[in-house]
């Protein structure tokens, strides 16, 4: 399962320099999130993964990850554009010849 815009929906200014410091120094994971922008997500279901009980974790977790990957290949646009995302919530007209 994927969600489309989550990253544009909020924000984290936790890449700061001042906030890796504070982590770095005093372990606080401290990241401020803002946003909460208006954004069109929508969630993708992939193809489910068949049970196959000679499998290990480990290998189930790379299945699982490679699918949840192609996933996010095939339906979210990098890099992501807050802008973009809110366009998306209009439907776009096309022109009638």
């Amino acid at each position: 399962m994927f969600t489309q815009n989550v990253r544009e929906g909020f924000r984290s200014l936790g890449t700061l320099r001042f906030y890796k410091w504070v982590y770095e120094r005093f372990r606080l994971p401290i990241a401020p999130v803002y946003g909460g922008f208006p954004v069109k997500f929508r969630t993708y279901l992939g193809d489910p993964i068949p049970y196959d009980p000679n499998v290990t974790a480990s290998e189930l977790a790379e299945k699982t990850q490679q699918a949840v990957q192609y996933l996010i290949d095939r339906h979210q646009k990098i890099p992501g554009n807050v802008l973009r995302a809110l366009l998306e919530r209009f439907p776009r007209r096309h022109k009638e010849e």
